[in-house]
């Protein structure tokens, strides 16, 4: 429990030390280096919180509302971090490591009462499942700040925050790309899942499946739109928030109700 406190403060830490170079007339980021010790700090004692996943015969995974909120946010930290090695996409932690701390301080007041056990056969299926929402999550954070920076250009409001965002055109490339690996994570979710899945009804997972289904073709007829005519814009954000907003409804919001209102 005192491990998943401090990565809680760890987290609205870093996102703090973020917040104070993008809004702030600075050149180079002084604490980065401090942030980046705060995030890998983080990860790392949120990580170490994660014993309860497992069953007691280590059979399989727990995988209830409150650990799967934890886990998809957790793992959302990990590849904005990593991405962030490379790529100009560390502005995306003002959004996700407060959001990442949200989850572990509702997991910890709200703690799975569930006991299903997911069998490690279809742990892959779930684990392929969060990854996706994960990138496609990290997607729609760059969608939220690529909106910012479209409506600030187009209204020539230029301030430090936006001076310092990449150019508008890495903004959308950045977004599609990690658009489109969610997406094929997403696909292969779906394709294991009907494999490893035998009855959809008698396990509650049929508007689940509906509604997973639905995000993709709003994902996949914007990632063709994309190739074919070249969508961008409002249009293409709107898309992907959509999308996402429909695909995080297919599976916490079912959680929520088998887990939190019909038990």
């Amino acid at each position: 429990m005192l491990l998943s406190y401090l990565a809680i403060v760890a987290y609205l830490a870093a996102a703090l030390l973020l917040a104070r170079y993008f809004t702030k007339d600075e050149t180079q980021h002084r604490y980065q280096q401090t942030t980046s010790l705060l995030i890998s700090f983080a990860i790392i004692a949120q990580a170490l919180g994660f014993t309860n996943f497992w069953s007691d015969e280590l059979s399989g995974v727990v995988f209830g509302l409150a650990n799967s909120a934890s886990f998809v946010a957790w793992l959302i930290a990990i590849l904005l971090f990593l991405s962030s090695i490379s790529k100009p996409v560390h502005v995306l932690g003002i959004l996700v490591y407060p959001l990442t701390a949200i989850t572990l301080i509702f997991s910890i007041s709200f703690p799975d009462t569930t006991t299903k056990v997911i069998p490690m056969s279809l742990a892959s299926h779930v684990f392929l499942s969060i990854t996706a929402y994960a990138l496609l999550a990290l997607a729609v954070c760059q969608s939220v700040l690529l909106k910012i920076q479209e409506q600030h250009l187009h209204a020539r409001k230029i301030n430090g925050f936006i001076n310092k965002l990449p150019p508008l055109q890495t903004m959308e490339r950045l977004l599609f790309q990690s658009l489109r690996i969610g997406f094929y994570l997403l696909t292969l979710s779906l394709a294991t899942g009907f494999i490893f899945i035998d009855d959809l009804f008698a396990q509650h997972l049929i508007h689940k499946t509906v509604l997973s289904l639905v995000a993709w073709i709003i994902f996949a007829v914007l990632i063709f739109g994309r190739q074919l005519f070249g969508w961008r814009g409002k249009q293409a954000i709107t898309a992907i928030q959509v999308g996402f907003a429909i695909l995080v409804l297919a599976y916490f919001g079912s959680k929520f109700v088998l887990e939190r209102l019909l038990s």
